[in-house]
């Protein structure tokens, strides 16, 4: 996935929120499998890699968190 297609987020609650409400193309709901944080040209990204829990399919998801990564204590 390219960056110009992450989607912009403002917190992490809000790419599992995307992603939860996303249907596999067979109606089947997605689970998230794997997080890594990304960095491209010096931007901060986190790419979710989720599987249908009917048909196993995988997707990803690219989020950029460019407006909070490092701006909140842990």
């Amino acid at each position: 996935m390219e960056p110009s297609e992450a989607v912009p987020v403002n917190s992490i609650g809000e790419e599992y929120r995307l992603v939860s409400r996303t249907r596999c193309s067979c109606g089947g709901a997605l689970r998230v499998e794997r997080q890594a944080l990304l960095f491209r040209e010096g931007q901060p990204y986190d790419l979710l890699e989720a599987v249908c829990q009917q048909c196993g399919q995988r997707h990803d998801f690219l989020f950029d968190i460019g407006s909070f990564f490092g701006k909140y204590p842990v």
